[in-house]
């Protein structure tokens, strides 16, 4: 397990890794939690505590409850990214192409969240994402995978189903439950095929989101969103698309000499939170106000 106790054994960390992924085509991605969570870290929020069969209906009431939040999204991804935004569980996990983002919300003490984690060690994960799953907001396989999230049929099992390849393109796509998921993904996409690559639904995609929103332009913000792992009531695996993950962790002795150092170099709350929220924040913190 490899420690960070200062900025400088991030970089010398990444330094040689960012090297050799770069040569095998593969690009860094990086989340920072200010809890360890161990084996469980970088999980969606939808995956804990039992939601995710409840998820359609989360998603659903949100649009219900606030549908001017919602008028000027064109997809659902786009609408997934909106309630992540405010903190709604999703099948989205946020990430960064910045490493001292990650480090900046593993020893960030967000005053939302209601908990203390300031004598807790910390974890920055880093992702090592294949360029073929690096997918555009607008990519279809980011449609499919993201219309789970409205899909209401089942359970979306799937473990059962031969892959088109093998019944000549009709066994898969044929399936009530599939038949089900085109018809929210036609929602958004009229011109959409009827045919979706069963691999494509038990996929983790690494998506670079529109830059229309301060936050995510500040945080070099991107998304990893996750299909599922044979059934809704579980959330894919990363190696279901070759994506690595290590660990890394910040003890907790740690934060106050990594908050002083990001704090010189300027990676302060309201420039990484460019809003109300983080301006605020930030003269709490700083003004006493």
């Amino acid at each position: 397990m490899y420690y960070i106790n200062c900025i400088a054994d991030l970089v010398e960390h990444l330094y040689e890794k960012k090297s050799c992924n770069d040569k095998k085509g593969r690009k860094l991605y990086f989340r920072g939690e200010s809890k360890d969570y161990g084996d469980s870290a970088g999980t969606p929020s939808i995956g804990r505590n039992n939601r995710l069969l409840k998820e359609h209906n989360i998603f659903r009431e949100c649009e219900r409850r606030l549908p001017d939040e919602f008028k000027n999204c064109k997809t659902t991804f786009e609408r997934l990214v909106n309630m992540q935004h405010y903190r709604i569980p999703t099948r989205l996990l946020d990430v960064s192409l910045d490493p001292l983002i990650a480090l900046f919300f593993s020893v960030y003490d967000d005053p939302l969240s209601g908990e203390d984690t300031s004598d807790v060690d910390a974890s920055v994960l880093i992702y090592s994402v294949p360029k073929n799953v690096i997918k555009s907001h607008c990519s279809d396989a980011v449609s499919c995978v993201s219309n789970i999230a409205v899909y209401s049929h089942d359970n979306l099992d799937i473990r059962n189903f031969s892959p088109d390849y093998e019944n000549g393109r009709k066994g898969f796509n044929k399936q009530t439950s599939i038949q089900y998921l085109l018809h929210e993904i036609k929602a958004e996409k009229s011109y959409f095929s009827s045919f979706i690559d069963k691999k494509t639904l038990e996929s983790v995609f690494c998506v670079h989101p529109l830059l229309d929103n301060p936050r995510v332009k500040m945080q070099q913000g991107a998304f990893l969103l996750f299909g599922i792992d044979g059934t809704r009531e579980s959330l894919a695996k990363l190696d279901s698309t070759n994506i690595d993950r290590e660990r890394l962790i910040v003890p907790s002795k740690a934060k106050h000499r990594i908050k002083e150092e990001l704090f010189i170099i300027g990676k302060t709350v309201d420039t990484v939170f460019p809003d109300w929220v983080g301006v605020s924040d930030y003269l709490g913190r700083f003004w006493n106000l």
